[in-house]
């Protein structure tokens, strides 16, 4: 995937995460966490269901871990395109300490 493509997609992930995906994440897991406490408080001999919350719950957290590396990745392909444009307006006695390494 060209870096273009990674911030096209980070930004969609973005927009997603803020408008629809964020917000339910954020209520189921303030729903499940309700239910292991209560569930925990009330009936800990219920050992079943409190692992399947448990579980429940760190799948909601590789959801969100997933989702915010797509997110990061893209934001680090846009910083590498804004940067190769930095360096494609240098004039090119600057460009070339750059090409070898040396800051500009």
């Amino acid at each position: 995937m060209t870096p273009q493509q990674l911030a096209d997609r980070a930004r969609n992930a973005q927009a997603s995460w803020d408008e629809f995906v964020g917000p339910i994440v954020e209520t189921v897991r303030a729903e499940y966490l309700s239910a292991l406490t209560k569930i925990a408080a009330n009936e800990p001999w219920q050992s079943d269901k409190i692992v399947k919350l448990a579980i429940a719950q760190r799948v909601i957290d590789t959801v969100e871990s997933q989702m915010k590396a797509m997110i990061l990745q893209g934001a680090d392909a846009q910083k590498a395109i804004d940067r190769a444009a930095q360096i494609e307006n240098l004039p090119a006695r600057k460009r070339r300490w750059v090409d070898i390494g040396v800051p500009a």
